[in-house]
């Protein structure tokens, strides 16, 4: 059964799948994915999720995180502890999510700056720098350089790694659905 949240927020993702396709975005350019851009001031035909709309007041996290994790692939919480420590798919999911993140905090800090979800805000925060710190190892295919530290070594702290990041996500998750 649908809950009014639950109702809203699909509302939200398809009035967002709506105007992008209305506007010429598709689903290629979803993938340059950009930190730096926050989501709901994209111009449209960008590929990122945007404010309602047809509302003068800005979409909540909870309404914007399903458009969010359309425009930047995310099917499901980054889970990478399971796989090899330079897989990197698993570097794909944690960069997504840690982008994610990124532009949800952006958007929050911009559009309620009033500080109505701080907490939203501190957890995207932790997701990121958790991600960061995946990349800085060198784990999942993540870096730019190949990893200074021992494989051995690697096999061992990325997978821990990652279920912090892991970690930080479900709680910007939860903190982003709370009422």
């Amino acid at each position: 059964m649908l809950t009014r949240r639950s109702a809203l927020a699909l509302s939200a993702a398809a009035t967002t799948l709506l105007t992008l396709s209305a506007c010429g975005g598709d689903d290629g350019e979803a993938d340059d994915r950009k930190p730096t851009r926050a989501a709901s001031s994209a111009p449209a035909g960008s590929g990122r999720p945007s404010a309602a709309a047809s509302s003068a007041e800005p979409a909540t996290p909870a309404q914007l995180l399903p458009a969010y994790r359309i425009a930047y692939g995310m099917s499901s919480s980054p889970m990478c502890s399971h796989v090899a420590w330079d897989d990197p798919g698993c570097g794909k999911d944690l960069t997504a999510a840690g982008e994610l993140a990124g532009a949800m905090a952006e958007s929050v800090k911009r559009d309620f700056p009033d500080g109505q979800y701080t907490d939203v805000e501190d957890s995207a925060g932790q997701v990121v720098k958790a991600v960061n710190t995946v990349r800085k190892l060198g784990c999942y295919g993540m870096g730019s350089t190949p990893p200074k530290t021992d494989s051995a070594k690697l096999r061992e702290l990325c997978p821990s790694m990652s279920t912090i990041a892991s970690l930080a996500w479900l709680n910007f998750e939860s903190n982003v659905t709370l009422p």
